[in-house]
């Protein structure tokens, strides 16, 4: 997640930017796209005003036209809920859906570059709170209406969705988007209602190898678990969190989930395997280690019901048709 500005030890002089903010700006107009041409103003329901994960007030005139993503998540609720034709530049980690690949870039989501981001126009900017402060404070300067979000739970992330779809004017989508993955995650419930919290399985979730840090209560990774009919080992502690070895081995979980890292789908379990005192676990002995796509269940967007249906088929593949991947 870290990227290179052009500049890392900050902003460029100040006249410069001031030529390049009078070139540029923020929310200039443009001519319009073709996939815009024709298309019938949508001005009802505007101006729209939210308040963000900040605590701050944005509002935003007209239906938004140019929409800068500035986080890997924004993107994809950008794109579910519809407004993907009016992203005009990502981040760099930005990877789906394939369509952003030919979008212009800002710079990674710990160092964006606000000279990248001006140059874009926009005339909405979405963020997450992670982004850098004096990038959502310097373009807010700039005139630009920045809206950040901080999902933490699956709650969190149906109300995100709900929040950005309507101030991209795409609120009915962004309603039958949440609708969807309510309807999926009450499918796989239906599908273990008749097991009892006693009998389900316990997994520990490595957020990383060593040292361990992991999910507890109050996480969408914890909320992922649960949904998926496990019961988090961490679930006692709070957050994002360490984990030491001793305590996982006390805890030694009937499962441990990993995830793909950077598009290699070993490299987290090649890490624990390392690791005599992690072989000595039960789940690894009986080779109950489930590896998910790591965008999924670390991005806190509309794909963490694909990591919830994947966690609950190699869980309970008996009653689930398609197969996950579990490695043995």
């Amino acid at each position: 997640m870290i990227g290179a500005s052009a500049n890392p030890r900050g902003l460029r002089p100040l006249w410069l930017l001031g030529l390049l903010i009078f070139a540029v700006g923020c929310g200039g107009h443009s001519a319009p796209r073709s996939q815009d041409r024709g298309r019938a103003p949508a001005g009802s329901g505007f101006p729209v005003t939210l308040t963000d994960a900040q605590g701050i007030a944005v509002t935003v005139p007209r239906r938004p036209e140019r929409i800068l993503s500035s986080s890997p998540v924004v993107t994809e609720i950008l794109f579910a809920v519809g407004a993907g034709d009016r992203v005009v530049a990502v981040s760099d980690q930005c990877n789906y859906p394939p369509e952003v690949k030919k979008l212009p870039r800002i710079g990674g989501f710990f160092s964006p570059s606000i000279e990248r981001a001006l140059a874009a126009k926009p005339d909405l900017v979405v963020a997450s709170r992670g982004n850098p402060p004096d990038f959502l404070a310097s373009m807010r300067a700039y005139g630009c209406p920045v809206f950040a979000i901080d999902p933490k739970t699956l709650d969190d992330i149906y109300d995100v969705i709900l929040q950005v779809s309507r101030l991209v004017g795409e609120e009915e989508n962004g309603k039958r988007l949440v609708e969807n993955m309510k309807a999926r995650l009450a499918a796989v419930a239906a599908k273990l209602s008749d097991v009892p919290e006693s009998r389900r399985p316990t997994a520990f979730i490595f957020l990383q190898v060593d040292p361990i840090w992991t999910a507890g209560a109050g996480t969408f990774q914890d909320d992922v678990i649960r949904a998926a009919g496990a019961r988090n080992a961490a679930g006692r502690l709070h957050g994002f969190t360490s984990f030491g070895g001793e305590s996982l081995m006390a805890a030694d979980p009937d499962y441990l989930i990993l995830s793909t890292m950077e598009g290699d789908p070993d490299r987290m379990k090649r890490e624990v395997l390392a690791n005599p005192v992690y072989r000595e676990l039960s789940a690894v002995k009986a080779g109950r280690i489930i590896v998910l796509d790591g965008d999924e269940i670390m991005r806190a967007g509309p794909r963490v019901v694909d990591a919830v249906e994947q966690l609950a088929r190699a869980l309970y593949p008996d009653r689930f048709t398609q197969s996950a991947h579990t490695s043995q």
